[in-house]
């Protein structure tokens, strides 16, 4: 008797030891956006994950073709990465953010689906996972989060090659290059065939982004509209496939850790049934 109250203790203690996996899945990078695959109730698709995106939507198309004509809403568990996630996505027409990408683009999770979870998002290969607690590492560098209008932020500056901005700029897992907001930035020449809103082909340069105790030369940009008040803008995917990270909501840190040594994952050419 007493040897399996030993054993049972034991093993209770060696459970709470190891670090809280809820779960991991694969995902790609297309368009200069993180895709995963996801199931929202019985809807099974590719979604964008954007950790600059306060609220998660559902595409209108993907809504109408399970029955959702008159919603403005859908809520339900949200299956991603193994884990169920309680849900509640707003309809909305996204035309504009799954244009050009290789497969149905069918909605995008925000940070509200994330804030319960430790989040881990390598690029090489593409991997995340959700924990519910981070397990120690040594990283590269960790920065303070700051929420701002619910869109987890980061202190960062930016040079033009003549002037310094220093501000917060969103974690956009959804873009290529920097998105300046269009109240603080401009274009210096601009051809009418240019888009300077472009979240996949960032249509302008800037000379260097400080991040972290980092200095990146020569970033792609392009411009936002709409940022919430105090946020300068987004910094994308072009910067973020150096790492890997790790963003903690709930203590309000995103370390960033060195990559293992092999190429950023190459877009995803195929439909995904979803997870």
């Amino acid at each position: 008797m007493h040897r399996v109250a030993a054993a049972l203790a034991l093993a209770v203690i060696s459970a709470a030891a190891l670090p809280a996996i809820a779960g991991e899945t694969r995902c790609w990078v297309d368009n200069g956006a993180v895709v995963v695959p996801a199931l929202l109730g019985d809807i099974a698709g590719d979604f964008i994950l954007d950790l600059s995106a306060p609220h998660s939507q559902l595409h209108l198309t993907t809504a109408q073709s399970h029955g959702l004509d008159d919603a403005a809403e859908t809520e339900g568990p949200l299956i991603l990465a193994s884990e169920r996630i309680p849900a509640r996505l707003a309809i909305a027409d996204l035309d504009d953010r799954g244009w050009g990408f290789a497969t149905n683009i069918d909605g995008v999770l925000g940070a509200d689906v994330l804030a319960g979870y430790v989040v881990d998002l390598g690029f090489a290969p593409c991997r995340l996972t959700l924990r519910r607690r981070a397990p120690a590492a040594t990283v590269l560098s960790s920065l303070p989060l700051t929420t701002i209008a619910g869109i987890p932020t980061v202190s960062a500056s930016i040079f033009d090659g003549r002037k310094m901005r220093t501000g917060h700029f969103a974690i956009d897992t959804g873009a290529a290059g920097l998105r300046l907001s269009a109240d603080v930035a401009r274009f210096s020449r601009l051809s009418a065939r240019v888009d300077p809103m472009s979240r996949d082909r960032p249509p302008a340069w800037l000379a260097a982004l400080s991040l972290g105790g980092a200095v990146l030369p020569d970033q792609r940009a392009a411009l936002e509209t709409g940022a919430p008040e105090g946020v300068l803008g987004g910094i994308g995917t072009d910067v973020w496939s150096r790492y890997v990270l790790r963003l903690d909501l709930r203590r309000g840190r995103l370390s960033l850790f060195a990559p293992p040594a092999s190429g950023v994952s190459a877009p995803r050419r195929a439909r995904s049934g979803g997870s």
